[in-house]
């Protein structure tokens, strides 16, 4: 059976839409609580980076412990690089409470630090196919946990 492939003309083109927010993540490293797992299972003598973890941190509208949570980051992280302090993440954003409740957006990239920069590489529910940016920026940090800003900046298609 050969392969067989149609295209149809959209009877109007689909607009985008742009949306700008600024959320943040409450990330826990060590306790009961802990919502996230990191291990370094090739030793620290091994020549690539070493740290992997798997994260499922909330994701809030304000900084304070008692902000409200509208969703949940989740995904992977991994030190990548041998001599510098790069790490490569990749993760769902998964709105839940809230407009979006059960879109999600798909992040991925590689920063020189903690702090930087992903890309918005896919979205679902209200954000179809979205592409933009998350800026990820440290605003509290102490040896067990994490506070971090993240401002999003997307284009996305209702459908």
């Amino acid at each position: 059976m050969a392969f067989r492939c149609e295209t149809v003309p959209l009877p109007q083109p689909r607009v985008q839409q742009e949306i700008k927010m600024t959320l943040y993540t409450k990330e826990l490293y060590i306790g009961a609580n802990a919502n996230t797992i990191q291990d370094n299972p090739f030793g620290s003598n091994h020549l690539l980076g070493s740290i992997m973890g798997v994260a499922d941190w909330p994701v809030t509208v304000g900084s304070d412990p008692s902000a409200t949570v509208v969703g949940h980051l989740r995904g992977t992280y991994c030190q990548v690089s041998v001599s510098r302090y790069v790490w490569h993440f990749s993760f769902g954003l998964m709105f839940e409470d809230t407009w979006l409740n059960g879109s999600t957006l798909a992040l991925s990239g590689t920063t020189s630090g903690i702090d930087g920069e992903w890309s918005i590489v896919g979205g679902t529910g209200q954000l179809n196919m979205a592409t933009g940016t998350v800026k990820r920026r440290t605003i509290v940090e102490d040896g067990g946990s994490r506070v971090s800003e993240l401002k999003i900046h997307a284009y996305y298609t209702p459908m």
